[in-house]
C-alpha cells in the first residue's frame, strides 16, 4: 500500500512520524516556499505545555524547542494564569520530518494517482479534498518586532479583543531576545497594517518598536463539523479506489474563537494514526472530540448575523469561558463573563 502525505506542517509532519512508528512509510510532499522569513505560515508560535505528551510520542521533547513561558497573559486588561509558552516552530517542523521521505514539491494530480492513500494536510489550501460544506476563514497579519522598553517595564504577553473593529483580536507573544510576534486576525478585517501601526503609536511612550518582518495569512475557523467531507474515495484511471483523507487545519481542527490549531492538529493526526486506515472510525472520532468547535462556530455565525448585533448571548459568553478553561487559562468566572464581551465589542460599538 503506497501512502502520500501532502503537506509537512504540524499535522502532516507529525502524522508521518506516527505512521513510521507503526511500520507505515509515507512519502511527504511539501514545496516549502511560504514566502516568509521563518518558512512557515503566520502564527504566534504559542502552545500549551501539554503539547509535550504528543512530542514524546515521536521521540521529541518540548524543552528542546521552548522559547519562553507565558505563565501569565493579559486578556483585555484581565491578567490570568496560563500553561502557555512559545516554541521554535520552524525547527519543530524540521524535526517532525527528519526521518521522512520528504519531497520538496507539491503533490500534483498526476503524481497523486500513484498512491492508494493520500492525506490532505495542506491546511487552509485544502488542495485535495472537495470544498468544505460551510467554510469560514479568518485573515491575519503578523509582524515580528524587536521591542525596547523606554523604562523598566517589559512588554508582556497578551490577547486583546478591544484593539480592532472586527470580530477577532490582537495578540502579543514573546519569541525570545526581546522579539515578539504581534499580530491581528479578524473576520472582515479592514486595513490591518493601519491597525497595527496605531497599536505601536499608542504604546510609543513606553516602548520602541522595530519591525523585522511581516506576513499575511488565513486561518480556517469553520470547525470539523462544517468542514465535511473529511474524506472521499476516488476511482483512479486503472479502476482501483483511492482514499483521500484530511487532517489538521484542512478539516478545521482550529478553535473558532482563538485560532489556536497546533495542539488540536497534533491530536487530530494521532487520531488518524490510531484509526488507520479506517476513515469512518476516524470521522466519528474527530466529530465527537471536536464537537465543541461546532458550538464556537455557531457563536461566530450568530455574531455575524443581524440578530447578533445586540452582542453575545449568555450561552456565547459561557462558550468563551469554557474555551479559556479548556486551554488551562485561569479566568475568574464572573469577571471573565464581563470581559469576554469585549472580544465582540465591535458588535456593541461598530464604529469604534
Amino acid at each position: 500500500m503506497k501512502v502520500a502525505i501532502a503537506g509537512a506542517g504540524i499535522a502532516g509532519g507529525y502524522l508521518a512520524g506516527l505512521l513510521e512508528q507503526r511500520g507505515i512509510s509515507a512519502d511527504v510532499y511539501d514545496e516549502g516556499d511560504y514566502a516568509t522569513s521563518c518558512n512557515c505560515r503566520s502564527c504566534g508560535w504559542g502552545v500549551p505545555t501539554g503539547i509535550n505528551t504528543y512530542l514524546n510520542d515521536v521521540g521529541l521533547d518540548l524543552n528542546d524547542y521552548l522559547i519562553e513561558p507565558m505563565s501569565s497573559m493579559n486578556f483585555d486588561g484581565l491578567v490570568a494564569r496560563t500553561p502557555l509558552c512559545t516554541v521554535d516552530k520552524p525547527r519543530l517542523l524540521q524535526d517532525f520530518t527528519r526521518a521522512a521521505r520528504l519531497k520538496r514539491q507539491n503533490l500534483g494530480p498526476e503524481k497523486a494517482e500513484e498512491y492508494d492513500i493520500v492525506v490532505d494536510a495542506t491546511g487552509i489550501v485544502r488542495a485535495l479534498l472537495p470544498p468544505c460544506r460551510s467554510d469560514l476563514t479568518l485573515p491575519t497579519l503578523q509582524h515580528r518586532v524587536a521591542v525596547e522598553s523606554n523604562g523598566s517595564e517589559r512588554l508582556g504577553a497578551g490577547v486583546y479583543g478591544n484593539q480592532i473593529p472586527g470580530l477577532g483580536y490582537l495578540w502579543i507573544f514573546p519569541v525570545g531576545n526581546n522579539h515578539y510576534h504581534i499580530g491581528i486576525g479578524g473576520i472582515g478585517l479592514i486595513q490591518p497594517n493601519s491597525l497595527l501601526e496605531r497599536f505601536y503609536r499608542n504604546l510609543s511612550g513606553r516602548y520602541s518598536f522595530t519591525r523585522q518582518c511581516g506576513c499575511h495569512g488565513s486561518v480556517r475557523v469553520a470547525s470539523p463539523y462544517y468542514s465535511t467531507p473529511l474524506y472521499v474515495r476516488k476511482k483512479r484511471n486503472d479502476d482501483t479506489t483511492q482514499l483521500i483523507i484530511g487532517v489538521g487545519e484542512s478539516i478545521g481542527t482550529v478553535s473558532p474563537f482563538t485560532g489556536e490549531g497546533i495542539v488540536y492538529s497534533l491530536e487530530c493526526a494521532k487520531m488518524l494514526a490510531d484509526s488507520w486506515p479506517n476513515p469512518e472510525e476516524y470521522t466519528r472520532s474527530v466529530l465527537a472530540r471536536f464537537a465543541w468547535m461546532k458550538k464556537e462556530r455557531e457563536t461566530l455565525d450568530y455574531l455575524l448575523s443581524p440578530e447578533g448585533k445586540g452582542g453575545p448571548r449568555l450561552q456565547d459568553r459561557w462558550r468563551f469561558f469554557c474555551n479559556a478553561r479548556r486551554s488551562g487559562i485561569g479566568l475568574p468566572m464572573l469577571e471573565a463573563f464581563k470581559r469576554m464581551g469585549s472580544l465582540s465589542q465591535w458588535v456593541e460599538n461598530p464604529d469604534s
